[in-house]
């Protein structure tokens, strides 16, 4: 876990300002492992785990989200009048190599004076494991 970082701690932090930047150290396609593909890259509802610590720190923590095609989102709205999307990435194909550099190209320009406030704006993306907890 990278934990919260002092105002005064060094690493990870920009030269610029003292803002502290993420590290992404692998994404996990939950269902599509040991080279397993999606059926049909125009219709997937995929969980996706992203693990980011702090640039120059030891440790990770989980973020997660669900990558969605339009046509399988209508098949979610089928059973059902509404859905909410919260952690919803919404692709038109599924293309994991591209999801993943989309997202880290998203990421790598995100910054904060700590680590709290860095994951609360990862986790707009993707639900942050410690989203709720209280101190």
């Amino acid at each position: 876990m990278v934990g919260i970082l002092s105002p005064d701690a060094a690493p990870g932090r920009s030269r610029d300002h003292g803002a502290v930047r993420a590290r992404i150290d692998s994404f996990r396609w939950v269902d599509l492992e040991d080279g397993r593909k999606a059926h049909d890259p125009a219709h997937a509802n995929e969980l996706l785990e992203m693990y980011i610590g702090l640039q120059g720190e030891a440790g990770v923590e989980r973020f997660q989200l669900s990558v969605c095609t339009p046509s399988a989102l209508a098949e979610q709205l089928s059973p059902h009048s509404f859905l909410i999307g919260r952690h919803w990435l919404f692709v038109a194909e599924l293309h994991p190599d591209k999801v993943t550099a989309w997202l880290s190209d998203r990421i790598a320009v995100l910054e904060a004076p700590t680590w709290d406030e860095l994951a609360g704006k990862i986790g707009r993306i993707g639900e942050w494991e410690f989203e709720d907890y209280v101190h």
